[in-house]
């Protein structure tokens, strides 16, 4: 069985949406702190998982990393959404 376990069964309607992580931490232990998205980066789940295993996820789900110009979005929409829509 894979380390990694599937979160849901795809559908029809998710199985063509781009999935995305976003690497925001490696801890001491080697753990990678990320940020996993479907379709739209700024909606996402925190997940934490072993190197190893997270390669595997990443390979998985076909995971495309988020450039920096598309982190610098994700984090002024939640700017937006923290402090309002005047301080961007």
């Amino acid at each position: 069985m894979s380390v990694v376990t599937k979160l849901t069964t795809a559908t029809d309607a998710t199985i063509n949406m781009r999935r995305y992580v976003r690497v925001t931490n490696v801890d001491h232990h080697g753990f990678v702190e990320f940020q996993f998205s479907v379709d739209d980066p700024n909606l996402y789940l925190e997940m934490t998982l072993p190197k190893s295993a997270f390669d595997e996820f990443c390979r998985e789900h076909n995971a495309h990393h988020l450039t920096e110009a598309q982190a610098a979005l994700v984090d002024e929409t939640e700017k937006k959404w923290r402090f309002g829509d005047d301080v961007v």
